[in-house]
């Protein structure tokens, strides 16, 4: 993040719905806290915007934590280069390409240093890597 910044930026999250953005929002910060209604909220996100990516993604997340640790990649479209970059690096991250997904994290957190899941997921498989 650049010295002069006001504020951490976070990429569009391109839905409308403000219920869905309020959800998704404390979604994350929820499965960034280690939360059980994590996935409550990001499931609620997208039932009231079933197009919006991000909330997809993370529903994604949340089950690969508390499933049997395999992402599935949202089936709806990104809208955005914001919102495409941080789907193709939790992806990434995920899939075991972790060398990519890291390149592609260190560019997007450039220009999205706010964007709170991807700054998180060293964090989430760091127990897995044997490094916590």
């Amino acid at each position: 993040m650049r010295p002069d910044a006001v504020r951490w930026a976070v990429p569009p999250l391109g839905t409308s719905v403000v219920a869905a953005a309020v959800r998704y929002r404390d979604g994350v910060a929820a499965l960034v806290a280690g939360l059980p209604h994590a996935d409550r909220l990001l499931a609620d996100a997208v039932a009231c915007d079933p197009a919006f990516f991000l909330a997809h993604v993370g529903v994604g997340v949340s089950r690969f934590l508390t499933g049997d640790g395999v992402y599935l990649t949202p089936t709806v479209v990104p809208v955005g280069r914001g919102a495409r970059h941080h789907g193709e690096i939790v992806r990434a991250w995920l899939t075991d390409d972790r060398r990519h997904g890291a390149d592609l994290r260190r560019e997007h957190l450039l220009e999205f240093p706010g964007d709170l899941l991807i700054v998180w997921l060293p964090a989430l498989t760091a127990d897995a890597d044997g490094q916590m």
